[in-house]
């Protein structure tokens, strides 16, 4: 039987890799594992690589006005590419919500995805990240 992962849990122990401590490092980092092998899944359907196979250096994240306006229109979408990835997107959201042992939280999370969805206030990067999230949390092939 496969234990669910605390998202909050898990941060806490990333935050511990950080000590001074030896000890405190290496408990945290078995701790880690632990969780990680208890809920059936591997660090790498946790880690979910740059889409884009982007390597450069992100730390300057500053846009102007212009950038953000290039941004938006070169991703904007039809009305139907609207509508089909609105429906793509709440059918992995509903899968998820069938999912048995997910957290009310994260039930709740889903819940606004669909509300942000319906009031049309769901962006491109919303649906990469509910893609993102379905396939780390799903088997494989179950799309």
């Amino acid at each position: 039987m496969t234990e669910a992962l605390n998202r909050d849990d898990i941060v806490g122990l990333l935050q511990s890799l950080g000590s001074d401590q030896d000890e405190e490092v290496l408990a945290a980092a078995r701790a880690l594992h632990a969780r990680v092998t208890a809920a059936g899944t591997a660090w790498d359907d946790l880690l979910v690589a740059d889409e884009a196979g982007d390597t450069t250096d992100t730390t300057d994240t500053t846009d102007t006005a212009d950038d953000a306006e290039a941004d938006e229109s070169a991703v904007a979408e039809t009305p139907a590419e609207t509508a089909g990835n609105n429906a793509e997107t709440l059918a992995l959201i509903d899968k998820l919500l069938a999912k048995p042992g997910i957290s009310e939280d994260f039930r709740e999370e889903l819940k606004g995805y669909k509300t942000d969805i319906s009031e049309g206030e769901f962006e491109a990067a919303d649906h990469r990240y509910v893609h993102a999230l379905y396939n780390r949390l799903m088997p494989q092939g179950r799309k």
